[in-house]
C-alpha cells in the first residue's frame, strides 16, 4: 500500500474518530444543560412551596376549627383572643357602673351581664366562623398555587427531558453520519488514488 493511500485511510480513520468524539462532547453539553435545567425547575418547585408552606398551615388550622364547630366543639370559638377580650372588657364595663352606682349584682345586673354573654356569643360566632372560613379559603388558594407550580415544574421537567433526548438523539446522529461520511470519503479516495496509481 503506497504512502498516499495510508494517508488517506488514516485521514479517514481519524474524521470517523473526531465524528464520535464530537458528538459524544455535543450529547454529554446537552445532557450537563438538561440537568442544570431541571435541578433549577427543581429548586424554584421547593421555594414555591416553602413560600406557600405558612398559608396552606394556616388554612388547615382554619379547617380544623370550623371542623370541631360541626362537631360542637366550641372550645376554640370561646377562647378565641377576639371574643375573650371583647367579653372581658364587656363585663369590666358593666360590673364597674353597677359598682359605682353602689349596687350589689342584683337581679337587674344578673339578667344584663346574661343579655350581653347571649349578645356576645351570637355576634361574635359569625365574626369567628367568618374569618375562620377566609382563612381556609386562603389555604386552598395557596395549595392551588402549590399544585399548578408542580404542575408547571413537572411539564417543564418532561419537556427537558424530552429535548434532552432528541438534542442527544440528534448529536449521536450526526456523530454516526459524520463517521459513515469520513469512512465513505476515506474509501472513495483511495480507490481514486489507487486508480490514478494504476493508471
Amino acid at each position: 500500500m503506497s504512502f498516499v493511500a495510508t494517508a488517506i485511510i488514516g485521514g479517514s480513520i481519524i474524521g470517523a474518530g473526531a465524528s464520535i468524539l464530537g458528538s459524544n462532547a455535543i450529547a454529554d453539553a446537552s445532557q450537563a444543560g438538561t440537568d442544570a435545567a431541571i435541578g433549577e425547575q427543581r429548586r424554584q418547585f421547593d421555594l414555591n412551596r416553602q413560600d406557600l408552606a405558612p398559608f396552606r398551615e394556616t388554612g388547615v388550622n382554619a379547617l380544623g376549627r370550623l371542623n370541631n364547630l360541626q362537631s360542637g366543639d366550641l372550645s376554640d370559638f370561646f377562647t378565641s383572643p377576639g371574643f375573650e377580650f371583647i367579653r372581658d372588657e364587656g363585663l369590666r364595663g358593666i360590673e364597674n357602673r353597677f359598682s359605682a352606682s353602689g349596687g350589689a349584682l342584683s337581679g337587674n345586673a344578673l339578667r344584663r351581664l346574661n343579655e350581653f354573654n347571649s349578645g356576645l356569643a351570637s355576634q361574635e360566632f359569625g365574626n369567628f366562623f367568618e374569618r375562620d372560613s377566609r382563612l381556609a379559603g386562603l389555604g386552598g388558594s395557596a395549595t392551588n398555587a402549590g399544585v399548578a407550580a408542580g404542575q408547571n415544574s413537572a411539564n417543564n421537567i418532561s419537556n427537558a427531558f424530552m429535548n434532552n433526548g432528541i438534542n442527544q438523539g440528534n448529536a449521536r446522529a450526526s456523530g454516526i453520519q459524520g463517521v459513515n461520511s469520513a469512512i465513505q470519503g476515506g474509501i472513495s479516495n483511495y480507490l481514486f488514488a489507487q486508480g490514478l496509481g494504476k493508471g
